[in-house]
């Protein structure tokens, strides 16, 4: 038996206006795996099958509404240029800010 389509790395965005679908659509990224990585991001890995029937969920939580999604690849040598800059925490003392910047390089 076959073992399918292999997995990518994808990031989604969108941009919906409507509350209620935006929720919606959210919970769908989070039932198919995706961790959410800012307000109106998500990233995960989905094999081809699992592409097309997120997008199609999506599609069908959006309906008639206006919505701007997108779906991209992001491929293993792209993910390893990768950066990222987190900064968490409130006030002074040991509770400051925390900066921590990850890259490719480490």
């Amino acid at each position: 038996m076959g073992e399918g389509s292999p997995e990518v790395s994808i990031l989604l965005i969108y941009d919906i206006e409507n509350d209620r679908v935006r929720t919606r659509v959210s919970e769908a990224c989070l039932d198919y795996g995706l961790a959410r990585i800012q307000f109106s991001a998500f990233f995960g890995k989905l094999n081809r099958n699992r592409r097309q029937e997120l997008a199609l969920r999506v599609q069908r939580e959006i309906g008639e509404e206006q919505a701007k999604v997108r779906m991209i690849p992001v491929c293993a040598d792209d993910l390893g240029e990768m950066w990222m800059l987190e900064q968490w925490g409130e006030g002074g003392g040991d509770d400051r800010a925390r900066l921590r910047i990850l890259g490719g390089d480490e």
